[in-house]
């Protein structure tokens, strides 16, 4: 069983009213008030020892009569190992060797000793946003970080929405306890609201969604959420980006600009890329920037149309991925986005392969515990065998929906997570 970590507010009553609010948003944090008027901090700090970390709160409220040795020889001395920050609130003598430690003025420093107390807590993977090159606004800040609220940013193809958003994520990465980003693009809405259900973690996190193009159902405190998308979908700040930026020459070959360009996601992994345009080696140059270093996930800057051809190849890459999902359960992953794209073509122009990736997309959800997405999938199959006229794959389908869905449309309650459902 995992223990909570705990950070100790030690000091007057007073500074703890001041710090605590911006402290207490992060769940799974458990703040512990050493705080009193009766004694003075300099006396009662060790009691915080047995936390993960300790807040000394100087205040005139609770401050020893000199700011000597004679008062602060034990803290000034302590060895470690427990971290120790000082929050200056309006005290007036306290030992200088205190500013040259963990030392934040209130309300100045609210933002460093935040990202202080976040380095305490265990981070949460979810993604990795690189670094970018763009001008952030303050008011993005004040809304994401200082509170928990939602910002749009929008505006036309190559505005640098996209740009500015990775910008202030990497930036702002150690005030949240994870960030996740997600690519939207021409994605459903159902799928985007399908993987924030499934991987939005528990603890603070700033919540990305990059080219979202319908309305969603967004996370609230304690979480930010920050949106980029060619219009306002909802409500929250908002800043609409009219200046567009002079587009640099692709630096790529062709076949993988259009192979880019094939995929679904606001971001793509490059190896589903190349795999498309049958390039191995190829790098995209200027055409497309790298998001998620960790995943190898790019932004492609301007796609270019794609004909029937290169569709065909995406369907047969993404095919390939979920057919051998059990050996290659990360590249399988990586082309989660692109499953939907995959099966409209599929549908349209390769039955029998679809129906093989409507069984490995199933088998894959089904297992990995996403038991509605893969009800998704095969009440798809079912639909389009309907109007088929393939009455033996319908069946097939419309009996495994028997098996795992009630007459509600609810799953059944003894299929439980991870339990592995076979389509054939």
């Amino acid at each position: 069983m995992s223990v909570l970590p705990v950070v100790s507010l030690c000091g007057a009553p007073a500074a703890e009213a001041l710090v605590r609010p911006r402290l207490e948003r992060f769940p799974g944090l458990r703040l512990q008030s050493l705080t009193t008027v009766d004694a003075p901090v300099s006396e009662t700090w060790e009691e915080g020892l047995d936390a993960t970390g300790v807040v000394v709160l100087l205040h005139p409220d609770a401050m020893p009569p000199q700011a000597s040795r004679q008062y602060w020889g034990g803290l000034i001395d302590y060895p470690g190992p427990r971290p120790i920050a000082y929050v200056h609130c309006g005290a007036r003598a306290y030992p200088p060797v205190f500013e040259r430690r963990s030392f934040f003025r209130w309300p100045a420093d609210q933002r460093a000793l935040e990202r202080w107390v976040v380095g305490l807590l265990p981070r949460t993977p979810a993604s990795t946003v690189a670094p970018a090159a763009a001008e952030v606004p303050e008011e993005l800040w004040s809304v994401l970080v200082d509170g928990a609220g939602v910002y749009w940013i929008t505006g036309r193809p190559a505005t640098g929405k996209s740009r500015m958003a990775q910008a202030f994520a990497h930036a702002v990465r150690g005030h949240f306890q994870a960030t996740l980003w997600i690519g939207c693009g021409r994605r459903s809405a159902a799928s985007i609201q399908n993987e924030i259900d499934r991987r939005l973690p528990a603890g603070r996190t700033l919540l990305v969604l990059d080219d979202l193009r319908e309305p969603l159902a967004l996370p609230g405190a304690p979480h930010s959420v920050l949106v980029t998308g060619p219009e306002l979908l909802g409500e929250g700040e908002w800043l609409d980006l009219e200046e567009r930026f002079p587009l640099p020459p692709a630096g790529c070959s062709p076949g993988l600009r259009e192979a880019m360009s094939a995929c679904v996601g606001a971001d793509f992994p490059l190896s589903l890329a190349r795999e498309i345009a049958g390039e191995p080696e190829a790098l995209p140059g200027e055409a497309a920037e790298v998001v998620d270093a960790v995943r190898e996930r790019y932004r492609l800057v301007q796609p270019v149309s794609v004909g029937p051809d290169v569709e065909g190849r995406h369907f047969a890459a993404v095919l390939h991925r979920f057919r051998y999902w059990r050996a290659r359960p990360e590249a399988c992953a990586a082309a989660d986005y692109e499953l939907e794209a995959a099966l409209a073509f599929g549908f349209a122009e390769a039955w029998e392969e679809t129906i093989d990736l409507c069984r490995a997309a199933f088998d894959c959800y089904s297992e990995g515990g996403r038991q509605r997405e893969a009800v998704a999938v095969m009440e798809r199959l079912e639909a389009e065998a309907e109007g088929r006229g393939d009455r033996a794959t319908a069946d097939v389908a419309r009996g495994k929906l028997v098996f795992v869905v009630d007459g509600d449309g609810e799953l059944k309650s003894f299929v439980g997570e991870g339990e592995q459902l076979s389509l054939f």
